[in-house]
């Protein structure tokens, strides 16, 4: 039934903006593409899920200590690896360069780390929450509910944080002139690692999410930074709405393309709107060329 997958491509596509969050605000503030995002949403389900089964905390206690972890390790990340090599400008050629090989070492590293601290094995996030709610002659789980809530909350604090507080006008004082807000005296930097350790945070809301839904491996990473990485190109590279709207189309494309199609191919609709996209709109929907 169509309102059915309908449903299910939104808490698909919940999960996807969230992981394009992320991913989209670390490009928009300091225009650095980071391949190790991936990796950092699978630590973030693992911190969730060590909180949960190490120290017998429920979900959602354990999901905003898993937050503060990843965050935490962003930053760390932030200034051990990428600060070093963007010391001197932020827009070099050179610089980018350097950030995308360090970045995509940083992958490897952590998902192998990965690997000898947990094992192989697949494991579920329990989230807690079980029974159904019946929206007509659509059928959804309550937990598949929690997860479309969460994304709003997180999308709401997200625009709050953005262009409510002092450091969200900051955030985007660097994101439009990096030299200019530097001039009126804004540690672009610290800035900087501030959105490192939002990015964290989603990050780990993202991967916690697909843990419940799904499974939580090492591996995990990888589709969800290739869906990113569509996502912000289709959206606009450094825009939130196109973040929010690309991941909840993307989810609607995959789950009707593999109900009516084939669950084998629905990865190649993906990458056909990825090239599309870069043919017709090289911009994004939501992006404006420079």
């Amino acid at each position: 039934m169509l309102a059915q997958q309908v449903v299910n491509g939104i808490v698909l596509g919940s999960i996807y903006a969230l992981s394009a969050l992320g991913f989209t605000l670390i490009f928009g503030a300091a225009r650095l593409v980071n391949f190790a995002y991936g990796e950092i949403l699978m630590l973030g389900a693992f911190f969730t899920l060590t909180l949960m089964s190490a120290l017998g905390l429920p979900f959602f206690a354990a999901l905003p200590a898993g937050m503060a972890a990843t965050a935490l390790l962003s930053v760390i990340l932030f200034y051990l690896t990428i600060r070093p090599l963007t010391r001197k400008s932020y827009t070099s050629l050179q610089g980018e360069l350097q950030v995308i090989l360090v970045t995509l070492g940083l992958l490897y590293v952590l998902r192998e780390s990965a690997f000898i601290i947990w094992g192989s094995a697949p494991r579920k996030i329990e989230m807690g929450i079980s029974g159904i709610v019946m929206l007509g002659d659509v059928v959804l789980t309550r937990q598949r509910l929690v997860v479309i809530l969460i994304m709003a909350i997180m999308v709401t604090a997200l625009y709050l944080m953005l262009y409510r507080t002092r450091i969200g006008k900051a955030l985007r004082a660097i994101a439009q002139n990096r030299e200019g807000a530097a001039a009126i005296g804004l540690d672009g930097d610290r800035i900087i690692a501030f959105v490192f350790a939002v990015s964290g945070a989603l990050a780990c809301v993202a991967g916690s999410l697909l843990g419940t839904l799904y499974a939580v491996e090492p591996a995990m990473g990888g589709a969800p930074l290739l869906k990113a990485f569509v996502i912000v190109i289709f959206g606009g590279l450094g825009s939130v709405p196109g973040a929010i709207a690309g991941g909840l189309l993307l989810g609607l494309i995959e789950t009707l393309a593999g109900a009516y199609i084939s669950f084998a191919f629905k990865d190649i609709f993906t990458f056909l709107l990825l090239i599309a996209v870069l043919l017709l709109r090289p911009a994004g929907l939501f992006g404006r060329t420079r």
